[in-house]
C-alpha cells in the first residue's frame, strides 16, 4: 500500500501542477525575472521535480537509442549497425535540459526563499537543503560525461550576475558536490525548530527530512565510487563519514529515491514509447538471467511466441511447418556483435514477421527474440494479445534515482576492495535480493505484461546459483554483474560501473559478448562530444578555457570530439 500512497500523491500533484501552471505559464516563469514575485517556492520545486524527467528526447536518444545498446542491455529489432558505437547523433541531452529547464527552475526556488523576510527565511533551511540535494544530483549527472560545466557561477544573469560564467573543473565540481551535500545532511539534521514542509509539493519524500538525509548520503557515496582512481583517500573519507551513522541509510526499498508517474506522462507511441522499435533483449543478458533462474528476466523482457498453444495454431494456419519443435526456453536474446547479427548462420533469429492469429482472434507475429517489457518504460501501451481494441495500460512508471541495492553493492565493492571492513558478503546477498523485489515493485505497477509476483522462494533460488551466490574468489566479478543488471533502468549508471570497473566483459560471470564490425573489436565510448560554442557565443573565451584545460589532460582524448577519451574522473 505503501507504493499505491507514493503514486496516488505524485499523480495528484501533477495533474494540479499541470492544471495551475500551464505550459505558457511555466515559460513566463524561466523567462521573466518579474514572475519570480509570483509564484511560491512549493510550486517551482514540483516545476523542477518534473522537469527532472520531463525527458522524451533523452529517452529516444540518449538512452534507447545509444547508452543501452551499448551497454548490451538490448538490442535494435535486426541487430547493431556496424557504427552504432561511434553513432552519437542528438546525445547528450541532459546538458541541455541541465541549463534549460532543471538546474535555472531550482536556482529559482532558492531565489524566492532568498526574498522572504529574514524570520521565514530560517523556516525555510529544510527547503533548501532540499533543493540543493536536488540541484547537485543533476548537476552530478550531466558533469558525469561532460567534464567542466558552468555551475558556481550559472544561472545568475536573471539575478543581476554574470552572463558569462566560468567554467568549474570536473575536480572542482565534485568537491562543490561533497561539500553542499553535507551541508545540507547538517541542516536536515539540525532539528531547527518550526521549519516549513515542501509536503505534497515534494514528488518524493513529501518534505521528510530524514528521508532527504538519507537520499543525500547515498548521493555522497556514488560520488565517492566515482573518485576510487583520482583519490583514494577522499573516497575513503567519504565513505567513513557516509557509513558512520547506520540510521541514515538506505535501510530498505521503502527508501528509495525514485520518480513515480503515471502512465500518461509517457504517452503509446511517443518519444517513449520504445515498442515501434521491436528492440530486443541482448544475448548476454538474456542467456544469463535464464541460466541463473532470475526471476527479473519477465520484468526486463517478454516471452517469445513459440509457446505450445501458439505454434500449434500457427501450424494449423500453415503458417509454419508442421514440423516445428515447441521448445521449453521462451527467452531468447539477440545478438549485440554487428557481425553476429549479420551472420548467415544466424538469420533464423531474425526477419521473422510471419504473424497467426492466436486465440483472441488477433494477428499476433512470432517472434524468435524476446522484446522488452514495453510497459516498464511506457506503461500507457495496450496489450497486443488482447481482443481488439484493446485498452490502453493504466499502470505507473518508476525513474529510479537513488536506491538502496545501489547502496549495498557500493558498500559491498568498498568492503572487498579493503575500503570498509564491512561484510561483503552480506551486504552482496542483500543487494541482489532488494534488486529482485525492487523490479518487481516496478514490474507490478507498470502492469508489465504477463506480470506475475515475484516470489521470495524465487529470489533466494536464484541468489543460491552458483554463478550467483557470493564467492570470494570472484567477488568483484559477481558484485559488478548483479550491479550492472540492476542498473537496468539506469543505464548512465550501468555505463559509468563499466567505466569504474571494466566489467562486466567478456570474461566476467555475466559475459558480454565481444563486439565486431567486420572482423574489427569495437571500443567503448567513454564521454559525450564536447562542443566548442560558435566564436559569436558571448561564452565563448570562458568555454574554450575550460577546453583547453581539460585536454591538457593525456587521457581527454585526440580532442573534443573524441568520444573515446576521458573526463577527469574516468582513469584508465
Amino acid at each position: 500500500m505503501k507504493h499505491k500512497n507514493k503514486l496516488f500523491l505524485v499523480s495528484a500533484v501533477i495533474a494540479v501542477c499541470f492544471t495551475a501552471c500551464k505550459k505558457d505559464t511555466y515559460i513566463e516563469y524561466n523567462t521573466n525575472p518579474a514572475t519570480i514575485y509570483n509564484i511560491k517556492a512549493e510550486e517551482q520545486f514540483t516545476n523542477g521535480c518534473i522537469a527532472m524527467f520531463d525527458a522524451d528526447y533523452e529517452y529516444f536518444y540518449d538512452y534507447y537509442r545509444i547508452m543501452m545498446p551499448w551497454m548490451q542491455y538490448f538490442t535494435p529489432v535486426n541487430g547493431n549497425s556496424k557504427t552504432f558505437m561511434s553513432d552519437v547523433g542528438n546525445f547528450n541531452q541532459r546538458r541541455g535540459y541541465f541549463y534549460s529547464r532543471v538546474g535555472n527552475v531550482f536556482k529559482d526556488v532558492l531565489e524566492i526563499i532568498k526574498l522572504l523576510p529574514q524570520q521565514e527565511q530560517a523556516s525555510r533551511q529544510h527547503q533548501v537543503a532540499i533543493t540543493n540535494i536536488l540541484m547537485t544530483y543533476y548537476a552530478f549527472y550531466a558533469t558525469d560525461i561532460n567534464g567542466s560545466l558552468p555551475y558556481t557561477e550559472a544561472f545568475q544573469a536573471r539575478y543581476g550576475g554574470t552572463v558569462t560564467p566560468k567554467y568549474d573543473t570536473q575536480e572542482a565540481l565534485f568537491n562543490k558536490f561533497d561539500a553542499d551535500l553535507k551541508a545540507s545532511i547538517a541542516a536536515l539534521k539540525s532539528n531547527a525548530d518550526g521549519q516549513v514542509s515542501f509536503g505534497a509539493a515534494d514528488l518524493y519524500y513529501k518534505g521528510d527530512a530524514t528521508k532527504w538525509v538519507k537520499a543525500a548520503n547515498a548521493l555522497r557515496l556514488r560520488l565517492a565510487m566515482r573518485w576510487a582512481k583520482r583519490n583514494a583517500a577522499k573516497q575513503r573519507e567519504i565513505a567513513t563519514e557516509v557509513l558512520a551513522n547506520p540510521a541514515d541509510l538506505f535501510a530498505s526499498n521503502d527508501d528509495n529515491l525514485e520518480f513515480v508517474t503515471s502512465s500518461s506522462h509517457a504517452g503509446a507511441g511517443s518519444n517513449w514509447d520504445p515498442s515501434g522499435a521491436l528492440f530486443k533483449g541482448s544475448k548476454a543478458v538474456v542467456d544469463f538471467m535464464y541460466e541463473t533462474s532470475d526471476p527479473r528476466i519477465r520484468i526486463f523482457f517478454q516471452k517469445n511466441a513459440y509457446s505450445a498453444t501458439n505454434v500449434a495454431r500457427a501450424i494449423a494456419q500453415n503458417v509454419i511447418p508442421a514440423s516445428t519443435v515447441v521448445k521449453a526456453r521462451q527467452y531468447v536474446g539477440g545478438f549485440a556483435s554487428p557481425d553476429a547479427a549479420s551472420n548467415p548462420a544466424n538469420a533464423r533469429y531474425y526477419n521473422n514477421n510471419r504473424n497467426f492469429l492466436n486465440a483472441n482472434n488477433r494477428q499476433q507475429p512470432l517472434d524468435t527474440l524476446s522484446r522488452i517489457q514495453y510497459r516498464l518504460f511506457t506503461p500507457a501501451l495496450e496489450n497486443p494479445v488482447l481482443t481488439a481494441p484493446s485498452a490502453p495500460g493504466t499502470g505507473s512508471l518508476t525513474f529510479p534515482m537513488l536506491t538502496y541495492s545501489e547502496l549495498l553493492f557500493f558498500r559491498a565493492e568498498l568492503a572487498v576492495k579493503g575500503v570498509t571492513t564491512e561484510n561483503a558478503s552480506q551486504l552482496y546477498e542483500a543487494a541482489v535480493k532488494a534488486s529482485m523485489r525492487y523490479y518487481d515493485v516496478m514490474g507490478s505497477r507498470a502492469q508489465v505484461f504477463e506480470y506475475t509476483a515475484i516470489t521470495d522462494a524465487e529470489v533466494n533460488a536464484a541468489y543460491n546459483h552458483d554463478k550467483v551466490k557470493f564467492n570470494t574468489a570472484k567477488a568483484m566479478d559477481q558484485i559488478a554483474s548483479q550491479s550492472y543488471l540492476h542498473f537496468f533502468k539506469q543505464a548512465n549508471e550501468g555505463w559509468s560501473l563499466y567505466k569504474r570497473t571494466g566489467m562486466p566483459n567478456t570474461t566476467t560471470v555475466l559475459a558480454f559478448e565481444q563486439i565486431l564490425a567486420d572482423g574489427v573489436a569495437q571500443k567503448m565510448p567513454r564521454r559525450a562530444l564536447v562542443n566548442l560554442p560558435l566564436t559569436t557565443d558571448r561564452n565563448f573565451e570562458n568555454a574554450k578555457a575550460a577546453i583547453d584545460e581539460m585536454a591538457k589532460d593525456p587521457n581527454f582524448g585526440a580532442g573534443p570530439g573524441d568520444i573515446y577519451g576521458r573526463v577527469w574522473w574516468d582513469m584508465p
